[in-house]
């Protein structure tokens, strides 16, 4: 059975539609990554998965019941579910209190609520902070106690909003960590929004990817058909007349390769040659920035921000791509 189910939702706004999605599933127990561009419609799409907002248009289903958008109605099924936002906030009082609030006005008893509170911490590290004064923590501290908050309720769906876009790096491997447990427990269904690609692919085998309020298909690879040679010892697969991939361990003939969007270097070139062509499209994505070049046919490249800025490119510049031969996957095929 699906966890949800949404049927023609749509929601708009000043005549903008944001989210407009015919048919989206959400099985229980799933790790999913939900990733767009900014203005793509995920924010719109956790407020409803939260149970916050009710769709302009369209049916939402929910453990195959349909939501009545009432707040009698919508009070007991918000208690399944878990939003921790990108920048949560933590009341004025300890760690231990602030993980334990919801269990608290809910009338879980003191011995249960303390269990559920430790093994919370416990899960995202934090166990040695129960008693600090919350509002004091760094600003990772304070995400792993959000999630711990979220968790202590035993929550059917947990909902991540950039929940390591604001941290540093220890803190973002705990996040990280706690998550790909949760997943592998599979007790939990997880959607976590993220602009970081590399995380989403290691952490959430689902994707679910907006584009313009649209479900769209992304998939982590680039993924063409083409001719393999040897020469010199070296795979070369020809996709176009000047668009040549190194590949390792293929035999020659007819072959279907990816290629890994983070494994290509883009260099400005000075005139047209092998692997060269105008840069298509330059689009942000949160810390990320995806990339298109036409080499006969589109190539995807994906690289950090920081990467991006020091290469100087602008969308139209002529660049020669290095591709990696470790980043291409190989199979026969037609």
């Amino acid at each position: 059975m699906s966890l949800f189910e949404l049927r023609d939702v749509r929601m708009a706004f000043d005549g903008r539609v944001v989210l407009d999605l015919p048919r989206l599933e959400i099985g229980q127990g799933l790790a999913y990554s939900l990733q767009g561009p900014n203005g793509a419609g995920k924010s719109t799409l956790l407020g409803i998965l939260s149970f916050l907002n009710a769709p302009h248009q369209g049916d939402v289903f929910f453990l195959g019941e349909p939501v009545v958008w009432k707040e009698s109605f919508l009070r007991p099924l918000r208690r399944q579910v878990a939003l921790v936002e990108q920048h949560p906030v933590m009341f004025s009082r300890s760690v231990r209190e602030n993980v334990g609030y919801g269990l608290a006005i809910r009338g879980v008893p003191r011995a249960e609520r303390d269990k559920k509170v430790d093994e919370a911490l416990e899960l995202v590290g934090l166990a040695h902070l129960a008693e600090v004064y919350a509002p004091r923590l760094s600003g990772g501290e304070t995400q792993r106690v959000a999630i711990a908050r979220a968790l202590a309720n035993s929550p059917k769906v947990l909902l991540l909003d950039e929940p390591t876009a604001s941290v540093d790096t220890q803190n973002r491997v705990v996040i990280e960590q706690v998550v790909a447990e949760l997943r592998d427990r599979g007790e939990t269904t997880i959607v976590l929004c993220t602009h970081n690609r590399s995380q989403a692919w290691a952490l959430c085998p689902h994707v679910i990817f907006l584009e313009d309020g649209k479900l769209v298909h992304r998939s982590r690879a680039n993924s063409y058909a083409g001719i393999m040679s040897v020469a010199d010892g070296q795979g070369v697969c020809r996709i176009a007349e000047n668009f040549r991939v190194p590949v390792n361990g293929c035999e020659p003939g007819r072959v279907r390769i990816s290629i890994d969007p983070e494994g290509v270097r883009l260099l400005r070139a000075d005139a047209p040659g092998l692997n060269s062509g105008p840069l298509a499209k330059i689009r942000l994505e949160g810390d990320t920035v995806a990339l298109s070049v036409n080499l006969g046919r589109p190539l995807d490249v994906q690289m950090p921000l920081a990467d991006f800025r020091a290469t100087g490119l602008a969308v139209g510049d002529l660049v020669r791509a290095e591709i990696r031969p470790e980043a291409v996957d190989c199979h026969p095929g037609n």
